[in-house]
């Protein structure tokens, strides 16, 4: 249990913080409101298992899914990663 406690201090939180306002940016960005609520009725009707999810929705969510261009989001988050760690470093 120490260990895990350890391992959170380390975790900088900052970064993530940014990490996480890139991915909501991106996301934003890329799909329109319409397919944000899609999105959401599939997982809320599913209740996040995708065992529970139809094979009409699961091409929908992977259709969905390929928009994200993945490529894209982590060229849009590496400067904020590098930018973030380069103060942190030690000599």
């Amino acid at each position: 249990m120490g260990r895990r406690l350890a391992r959170l201090r380390v975790i900088p939180w900052l970064l993530l913080f940014e990490v996480g306002r890139g991915v909501h940016s991106h996301v934003m960005d890329t799909f329109t409101p319409a397919e944000r609520r899609r999105i959401a009725e599939i997982l809320r009707s599913s209740h996040g298992d995708p065992r529970r999810i139809s094979a009409r929705d699961s091409e929908e969510l992977k259709r969905l899914a390929r928009k994200l261009e993945p490529m894209r989001l982590a060229q849009d988050l590496a400067p904020r990663v590098v930018g973030g760690a380069q103060g942190r470093r030690r000599r």
